[in-house]
């Protein structure tokens, strides 16, 4: 998913210059073992989140994505206020030295995401709202050292607070969110979390600029945002609690213990990439999130240059391109997730209210007493979604090095924007079929974190070496080898 960071600091940059056997790895003894499938996945016990409260996590998707929003915009004007003497007009050489601490903090941020991923599985896969816990206080923390950096006109103090953003990311908070929604026991439910989380998350994204531009001035927004967080810290403490780990049984597995995940005990810190090895069903599905990821990533940075280039754009317009993207998005995923479910289930009800040949009406279907009308959303809707989300990025995305006039921007963003919600489908259809959820949402989460991290050398360096729009025939055959290698996972999969 385009990371919010990267839509929001290109705004900045215009105006301020620059299961059946599953093979399993002993990081010990560095040998593999094929071990059945009743015995994969047996859980220590953990901290985890009652399944009546995973519900309550939700909302901090909204906070938390309005929290991100406010201050990365902020963060790259920020970097100006202490690098130039006047930071709406850069001299020259204070350009290049911005634009050198703009790329080395992104480039600390991303490295360390990726990073994250080895070094929070653990508590995310033991003790889920301690995951949550450490994000918040960490995006807190990287917010708090930057305003310090701000105050004191410290660059270096400035750059340390991107490595707790870098631990903080948007790609880690969406794998901590969904390390807490894979504990649901109802399959379907994991994909309906999924999708209304990143609605949530796009409504905050949206809601954030226009809020922000109210603030007395740029400073103002990292208060506003260490306060959001703050809250839902309090909120996740307060009002969520932690079921009390059960006693384990003779075996050292506890009684009713989920079958996600393998052992904690042993998780080291190249384990969620070791597990494409073990459970290569995954790998197509993360090697899409990858290519994909790398093309949409830096997407819409690359969309708002070739804008202020060809039609002078400013931040003012890049921030309806932001929320046009937002609001499309969470629209979206609104009808994929609630109204197409519903209209299809009073549909379903009208035909079984029918009367029959014999002029008797509510035939029931069999079993039908025990069957709920609702419509079990299956993995095969969520690769279905996927593919026409990508299918609309494809077509779309050489039209972009074409368009002619800024209202005609406008309508293909509503095009593109279907597909942000792209690797938040990927990640459930692929975790449902996988044997060991945990490893393989940690896996995906990698995937998607080291496509957030090539996406602006591969589409950055090719806009600044082609020509205007060149770099979305880029974008272009990238998705088009993800949407290949999407299909092609169909072949291996259980």
């Amino acid at each position: 998913m385009a990371s919010a960071a990267d839509l929001e600091t290109t705004c900045l940059l215009i105006d301020h210059p620059p299961a059946p056997e599953v093979t399993q790895f002993d990081s010990g003894s560095s040998s593999f073992s094929t071990a059945p499938k009743d015995t994969v996945g047996k859980r220590a016990p953990s901290a985890a989140i009652p399944e009546k409260y995973i519900g309550y996590v939700l909302p901090l998707a909204c906070t938390a994505a309005f929290a991100i929003a406010a201050t990365s915009a902020t963060t790259v004007f920020a970097y100006a206020h202490i690098v130039c003497a006047d930071p709406a007009h850069c001299k020259d050489d204070e350009q290049t030295r911005y634009s050198r601490v703009v790329a080395i903090s992104t480039t600390i941020a991303n490295v360390f995401g990726i990073v994250a991923v080895g070094i929070l599985r653990q508590w995310t896969e033991s003790h889920p709202k301690l995951g949550l816990c450490f994000w918040l206080l960490c995006r807190s923390l990287g917010i708090a050292v930057l305003a310090f950096g701000v105050l004191w006109r410290s660059i270096c103090v400035a750059i340390v607070g991107r490595v707790f953003d870098g631990l903080a990311t948007d790609n880690i908070l969406h794998y901590t969110l969904a390390a807490i929604y894979i504990r649901t026991s109802e399959p379907d439910r994991f994909s309906r979390l999924m999708g209304t989380s990143l609605a949530l998350y796009m409504i905050g994204m949206s809601m954030s600029p226009t809020l922000v531009t109210l603030l007395p001035n740029f400073f103002f927004s990292f208060i506003l945002a260490i306060a959001i967080l703050g809250l839902s810290l309090l909120y996740l403490v307060v009002f969520i609690p932690v079921a009390t780990p059960r006693p384990t049984d003779g075996n050292g597995d506890s009684p009713g213990a989920s079958p996600r995940s393998t052992s904690t005990n042993h998780i080291s810190f190249f384990d969620p990439i070791l597990h494409f090895y073990r459970e290569p069903t995954v790998l197509l599905p993360g090697m899409a999130i990858l290519l994909y990821n790398s093309a949409q990533a830096y997407l819409f940075p690359a969309i708002m240059v070739h804008a202020a280039l060809k039609f002078g754009f400013t931040s003012t317009e890049n921030g309806y391109i932001i929320s046009i993207a937002a609001g499309t998005s969470s629209v979206y995923l609104f009808i994929v997730f609630y109204l197409l479910p519903k209209v299809y289930s009073t549909l379903r009800r009208e035909k079984l209210e029918e009367p029959d040949e014999d002029g008797n009406a509510g035939h029931d279907p069999p079993n039908y007493n025990e069957e709920p009308l609702e419509v079990v959303h299956q993995p095969a809707s969520d690769l279905l979604y996927a593919g026409i989300s990508m299918t609309s990025q494809f077509i779309v995305l050489p039209r972009l090095a074409l368009v002619s006039t800024s209202s005609e921007l406008y309508v293909l963003v509503v095009f593109i924007s279907l597909g942000l919600a792209v690797p938040s489908f990927i990640k459930s259809y692929a975790v449902t079929a996988a044997g060991v959820k945990d490893s393989a949402l940690a896996g995906l989460a990698v995937m998607e974190s080291v496509g957030g991290l090539a996406s602006p050398i591969i589409l950055g360096t090719s806009q600044s070496l082609l020509d205007q729009g060149g770099v979305f025939f880029i974008a272009f055959g990238l998705v088009g080898v993800a949407m290949l290698c999407l299909t092609t996972s169909l072949l291996f999969r259980r």
